[in-house]
C-alpha cells in the first residue's frame, strides 16, 4: 500500500512539476488537403560514402548516400569535400559536380565562394528533384549499430559541421532562407513507450490541445528547414555566382571520363548504382500529405505507431503548406504513391492526435 501511495506522488510530482502548454490542433480532415508526394530515402547500409577514386586522369571524390538527411547533413559533407581538394593540392579550380540535388548544390555553393569554377552535369534540376520532396526535418543520419566506429565519426563531423552553418542563417542576415528554430514535441504512446525523437532530450511538459486532449511528452528546441524556401534559395545562389548547368545522363563511366574536367565529385547517389556499381543502397521509400497552412500550427509533432517500427507520425509545418508523413516502406524505390499507404499516415495522425495511439 506505501509502495503504490509513493508510486502515486511521484507520478503526481512529475506531472505538477512539467510545464504545461496549450497548442492549437491541427486539422488533418480530408477537405484540408491540398497533395500528395513520394520520394526515395537513398539509404546506404554502410552509411555515406566520403572517399576519393581514380580513373585514368581523373579526380573522383564520392559524396553521396545521405539517407533521407541530406537537407540535415549537406553542408557537412561540402566542408569534407573542400578540405580533400585542399590537400590535394591541385592546382585544377576547375571542378564537374554530378547531381543537383541538396548534396550537389551545397557542395557547388561551397566550392564557388571559394573561387571555383563550377559545371554541374544532372538529368533533372530543381523543383524536380527528391531533395524538393524532403520536409526538412533536422533529422541526423540513423545507421546500422555495426558501420565501422571511423563511419559513425564521419556523420558526427557531417551533422556537427552542418548545424553550426545553419545556425548562422538565423537572425537579421541569414545566409540561406527558410531556416529557423522550432519547437518540437514528442509524445509516448498508451503503451509508455518513450518517443525516439527526443528520448531522454529536452524537458518534461504536458501539452493540452484545443480538442480537449491532453498528452504527456518532451519538447526541444531544434534546427527547421523550409524545403521549398531553401532549394529555391540555394539553386538560385548557385546560379547566380556562376555555376554553369548542363542537362545530362551519363550511361556509362566512359562517358564519364570524357569530361574536360579533371575533379568530378559524385553527389548522384542513387545514381552511383549504375555508374560506379555501388550495391551498398537499401531504397527507402516514404510518402508525405500535404494540408493546408493552419495558423498557429507552428510547431513540430512527433510520436511513435506502436508495434510498427516502420511507421510514426509527424506533422510539420512549411510556409505554404503543413507536412504529413510517418513511413519506410523498405526495398521500394518506383515513385507511385499507394492510396493504401497514404490512408494508412492520415489514419496514424488521427489516432495521435484523439490518444488512440
Amino acid at each position: 500500500m506505501l509502495y503504490r501511495i509513493g508510486f502515486l506522488c511521484l507520478f503526481c510530482c512529475s506531472l505538477f512539476s512539467a510545464e504545461h502548454v496549450y497548442l492549437k490542433t491541427p486539422n488533418i480532415s480530408q477537405q484540408e488537403i491540398i497533395g500528395t508526394n513520394v520520394g526515395i530515402r537513398p539509404y546506404r547500409k554502410t552509411g555515406i560514402r566520403l572517399e576519393t577514386e581514380s580513373f585514368l586522369d581523373k579526380l573522383i571524390i564520392h559524396n553521396y548516400g545521405y539517407g533521407g538527411s541530406g537537407l540535415t547533413l549537406s553542408f557537412g559533407g561540402a566542408k569534407e569535400v573542400l578540405e580533400i581538394l585542399t590537400n590535394q593540392k591541385s592546382s585544377s579550380k576547375s571542378v564537374a559536380i554530378l547531381g543537383a540535388g541538396v548534396a550537389g548544390l551545397s557542395t557547388a555553393y561551397d566550392l564557388l565562394e571559394k573561387g571555383y569554377d563550377v559545371h554541374i552535369y544532372a538529368n533533372e534540376w530543381s523543383p524536380n528533384l527528391i531533395s524538393n520532396v524532403a520536409a526538412g526535418i533536422w533529422s541526423p543520419l540513423a545507421f546500422p549499430s555495426d558501420i565501422p566506429e571511423k563511419n559513425k565519426q564521419l556523420h558526427q563531423r557531417f551533422l556537427e559541421a552542418a548545424e553550426q552553418r545553419f545556425l548562422n542563417s538565423i537572425g537579421a542576415e541569414p545566409e540561406f532562407a527558410g531556416v529557423s528554430i522550432i519547437s518540437s514535441y514528442s509524445f509516448k504512446t498508451n503503451s509508455t513507450q518513450e518517443a525516439l525523437k527526443t528520448k531522454h532530450r529536452g524537458e518534461e511538459v504536458v501539452v493540452h490541445f484545443d480538442n480537449g486532449i491532453t498528452k504527456n511528452g518532451r519538447r526541444i528546441y531544434e534546427l527547421a528547414i523550409d524545403g521549398k524556401l531553401f532549394m529555391e534559395d540555394l539553386y538560385s545562389k548557385v546560379k547566380s555566382k556562376g555555376a554553369v548547368l548542363e542537362q545530362t545522363h551519363f550511361k556509362n563511366l566512359d562517358d564519364l571520363l570524357s569530361l574536360e574536367e579533371t575533379i568530378i565529385i559524385n553527389c548522384m547517389s542513387l545514381g552511383s548504382r549504375e555508374l560506379f556499381n555501388d550495391q551498398e543502397f537499401i531504397p527507402l521509400r516514404g510518402q508525405i500529405v500535404y494540408f493546408k497552412p493552419q495558423e498557429g500550427i507552428d510547431y513540430l509533432l512527433y510520436q511513435n505507431v506502436p508495434n510498427d517500427t516502420n511507421s510514426w507520425v509527424s506533422i510539420y509545418p512549411w510556409s505554404d503548406r503543413i507536412i504529413l508523413g510517418g513511413v519506410y516502406e523498405y526495398g521500394e524505390e518506383e515513385l507511385i504513391i499507394d492510396p493504401k499507404i497514404i490512408e494508412k499516415i492520415i489514419q496514424n495522425a488521427q489516432n495521435c492526435l484523439s490518444n488512440a495511439l
